[in-house]
């Protein structure tokens, strides 16, 4: 069949390019330890590495936490094997820092508190790099304001149990809180932990950031730490800039890979192969990188079966919805149908109700109406969508009367779709 279409769907772009030069390694030593083995940066990220995000009570990205993966010491644990994490997490810290990665969002780092006596501090100092750490006496008190007042950033947990340090609230910025500790009199930001329940207006002060995923909460029952990081990425592409999004990658190095294959798909449509992720970021712009965003937290790290299918109706029913608006077919415009569709498999690949994503990405009244079933115009498109996907010929004629535009139009359609974002496949593999 020949489509009627002027604008056939065209997702086009080469391959990854395995060739030509590579990006320069930062290599590492461990800190403190006689190691002859450097550590490759990228080795050291993948294995060692996790970025937990801040939010604030409009659950707005405002800065991530550096920690270690996997199993690390309880507060229990002998003291050594405490030094030997924290002596991980420096080693880490380190390493981005040679690749200047502190900037556009501030990167918090948990220490304890006799690292504040060493030089590491101030070797690692960067703006933006936040040092979280518990004071206990007036030495520790003494240390810390003598570093601040030197341009480190500090946000102390204060020890309640010394009237001095406890007493020293306002000489901070920022202050280590806990949910359901009463609130302090003074105008310091809070960064809370333990938070419980998603923050209502008004009940923290302004500027408080949470730790947790974007649904707020620390842990969140029935939710893993793969999905929240699908929702954080889906709410970044949704929400946030490009210089975010390029960030978000830079502090998730694991899912560089898989982006970058994306974005050399021909789903991702570069006119030339990206040579990183940074790279294809830029390349794409906002609209396309934020799109491609979206088919990742779609798909997730590793796709199943399961998730590429849902990555794929996704891109079909995208392209499907802004084909049909050429052809006639109404809508607030064709940017919000492709976005409606690419966000039409959301509920099932992150195992999440409609309207808590309708909530958590803020999405707009048009997608909201779309994914909640509700009568509008862009609920019909979506529709006519699955009619498509069932092959549904009684709602497909239905679907015809009433937008204007013969059958066959919308068959082709679906076809060039469907054939286009096909060419996904091989990129979630």
């Amino acid at each position: 069949m020949r489509s009627n279409d002027p604008n056939p769907s065209r997702i086009i772009g080469g391959g990854i390019n395995t060739s030509d030069a590579q990006e320069p390694v930062v290599v590492t030593q461990m800190l403190g330890v006689d190691n002859s083995g450097p550590i490759r940066e990228e080795t050291l990220r993948a294995r060692f590495l996790s970025f937990d995000p801040l939010f604030d009570a409009e659950s707005r990205l405002v800065a991530h936490q550096l920690v270690l993966r996997g199993p690390t010491a309880t507060p229990e644990a002998p003291p050594e094997l405490r030094q030997m994490d924290e002596d991980m997490l420096l080693t880490g810290l380190y390493s981005l820092a040679q690749d200047s990665l502190t900037g556009e969002l501030p990167l918090l780092v948990q220490i304890s508190s006799d690292t504040l006596f060493s030089d590491l501090l101030q070797q690692l100092h960067q703006d933006g790099l936040m040092w979280l750490v518990p004071l206990e006496n007036s030495e520790h008190l003494l240390r810390a304001l003598t570093l601040q007042e030197a341009g480190l950033s500090f946000c102390p947990r204060l020890n309640r149990n010394d009237p001095l340090v406890y007493g020293s609230m306002s000489a901070w910025r920022h202050l280590s809180w806990r949910d359901g500790e009463r609130l302090p009199a003074v105008r310091a930001h809070l960064i809370v932990e333990g938070l419980r329940h998603a923050p209502t207006p008004g009940q923290w002060p302004e500027g408080t950031w949470f730790k947790g995923t974007i649904t707020a909460g620390d842990t969140q029952p029935g939710i893993s730490h793969e999905q929240a990081m699908q929702l954080d990425l889906l709410a970044i592409a949704q929400r946030q800039s490009l210089e975010t999004l390029i960030r978000f990658f830079r502090l998730n190095p694991d899912l560089q890979p898989r982006l970058l294959a994306i974005a050399n798909s021909p789903a991702g449509g570069l006119s030339r192969p990206a040579e990183s992720t940074a790279h294809a970021l830029v390349m794409l712009g906002p609209q396309r990188a934020a799109r491609i965003a979206t088919l990742l937290a779609l798909a997730g790290r590793q796709p199943s079966d399961a998730s590429r299918h849902y990555a794929i109706t996704a891109l079909t029913r995208a392209l499907f919805l802004g084909k049909v608006i050429r052809l006639g077919a109404p809508a607030v415009n064709a940017s919000s149908a492709f976005e409606i569709g690419l966000l039409s498999t959301a509920p099932h690949a992150l195992g999440l109700p409609a309207e808590t994503l309708i909530r958590k990405l803020q999405l707009s009244p048009a997608t909201a109406r779309a994914l909640a079933g509700n009568a509008s115009q862009e609920g019909t498109l979506l529709q006519l969508a699955l009619a498509c996907e069932n092959n549904d010929a009684t709602s497909l004629a239905e679907h015809s009367r009433k937008l204007g535009i013969e059958l066959h139009q919308i068959s082709v359609a679906y076809l060039d779709a469907l054939i286009a974002a096909s060419a996904l496949d091989a990129a979630l593999h």
